[in-house]
């Protein structure tokens, strides 16, 4: 039998903040490790959601609250890493995404929905948060998905946000999804070069019948669900994945953890190696100074760089 959530470590004394944690895949992260004894910040758009949330989470025990923030936005992860300051972090859980949404759609900040909110969102809030993540020697988690290691997810660097290319929902979809695999490896090999203390692993969680599919409609999405329902993950499990990757010894930056099984009811998390897409250094640098270029998050106007640059020679 493999590694199963019955495995996750005690928590206690450890601070935990989940994306997209007042729903699906990321309310069941959440659950978990406040069940281990981690202090538990759900981050989402939805205060009143939020606030139930918590309030269910609660009611089993548990120290969870709710941080507002929306990574569609930009101010709004700027906002947040003000109130956060630099409280130390432990695990920040990159789970929140958007999928499939019809039609081309733009973030507050003119970018593409998906890339947006699933990619560029989470790295901005990841390197804003930085000097609390050093201080709590964090690990980073950032949720991919299959298609994100399908040749078919491919990037145009030149073109990042696909303005120029026919809209498609699940290209778009895959497609960031391949760049936060992309981010979670470069972040790996920069901390380690840096001696920052903190890790980053990625992880393709698997899957099971949650909101993420609200935008597909139809026989689409009842086919959809019936499928899931036969080779995905009952709700109880879906986190194993995640929590596996939180806790894991010595990730590397070759490291994807993903259900060792196609039945992944039958599956444990195992280290699968990263897509081919992904192993390309070049292309994850073009990636993360386009990251910052968009986001305005530079690493040379960080303290935490400034610091790590001054202990290894190079910069995180």
């Amino acid at each position: 039998m493999g590694w199963t959530i019955a495995d996750l470590p005690n928590q206690h004394g450890r601070a935990a903040l989940v994306t997209g944690g007042a729903s699906g895949i990321g309310f069941q992260v959440a659950k978990e490790l406040g069940a281990k004894g981690a202090s538990v910040t759900l981050l989402g758009r939805d205060p009143v959601k939020g606030a139930l949330a918590v309030a269910r989470l609660r009611a089993n025990g548990g120290n969870y609250s709710f941080e507002q923030v929306d990574l569609a936005s930009l101010a709004s992860i700027t906002e947040l890493v003000a109130r956060w300051g630099v409280r130390p972090i432990h695990l920040l859980m990159n789970v929140a995404g958007v999928m499939a949404v019809p039609g081309r759609r733009l973030t507050e900040d003119g970018f593409e929905m998906h890339m947006g909110t699933n990619f560029l969102g989470h790295f901005a809030l990841t390197m804003g948060l930085l000097q609390a993540l050093r201080a709590g020697h964090a690990r980073v988690v950032t949720v991919s998905a299959l298609v994100g290691r399908l040749k078919s997810a491919s990037i145009d660097l030149d073109d990042i946000q696909a303005r120029h290319q026919r809209y498609s929902p699940m290209k778009a979809y895959a497609r960031s999804k391949l760049a936060d695999i992309m981010f979670a490896i470069e972040l790996q090999r920069r901390a380690t070069a840096t001696n920052s203390g903190i890790t980053s692993v990625a992880v393709d969680p698997g899957t099971a019948n949650t909101d993420l599919q609200r935008h597909v409609s139809g026989f689409v999405a009842a086919l959809g669900r019936a499928l899931i329902n036969i080779i995905g993950y009952p709700i109880d499990r879906v986190a194993e994945n995640i929590l596996f990757a939180a806790v894991m010894d010595h990730p590397t930056d070759k490291t994807l953890i993903a259900p060792s099984r196609f039945i992944q009811r039958f599956a444990s998390p195992r280290d699968v190696g990263i897509p081919t897409l992904a192993n390309d250094s070049t292309s994850r640098e073009r990636l993360w100074q386009e990251a910052e270029k968009l986001t305005g998050v530079c690493f040379s106007n960080n303290d935490l760089a400034t610091e790590s640059r001054t202990q290894s020679g190079d910069m995180l």
